[in-house]
């Protein structure tokens, strides 16, 4: 385990829990100030918007979203919507790939931005 290690001489170090995971105990001494920012990002977060996605066959569709939804949860979405395999899309944003972890709020997208998305045709094999 990543708990003890050995250098080159075959000494070994023992290091403890906490340099090896981030602090799991602390609280911030914000003021008032930032809790009410933190609360309207929280809610800018969880309020629904309808996404625009411009799919690469040309047609328009609107999602249901939050800023705090992936990329994966929307694909799988417009999977049950459109029946489209989740690894046959290739979601891109302001010309930049959107990988499945990125969350909408990590795009500093706005309210009527379109999101483009290619469909790739699975191969069939003869």
């Amino acid at each position: 385990s990543l708990m003890e290690c050995y250098d080159e001489l075959g000494n070994r170090y023992q290091l403890p829990a906490y340099c090896l995971a981030p602090p799991v105990n602390l609280v911030s001494e914000g003021n008032d100030r930032n809790v009410s920012e933190h609360s309207e990002l929280q809610e800018k977060k969880e309020k629904k918007f309808q996404l625009k996605v411009r799919l690469s066959t040309g047609k328009d569709l609107r999602l249901s979203a939050t800023m705090a939804d992936s990329i994966r949860q929307l694909k799988k979405q417009l999977q049950i919507q459109e029946d489209i395999d989740a690894a046959n899309q290739r979601w891109f944003f302001s010309g930049k790939l959107l990988t499945d972890k990125t969350r909408l709020l990590d795009t500093k997208m706005q309210k009527d931005f379109v999101i483009q998305v290619i469909v790739s045709q699975p191969i069939i094999p003869n």
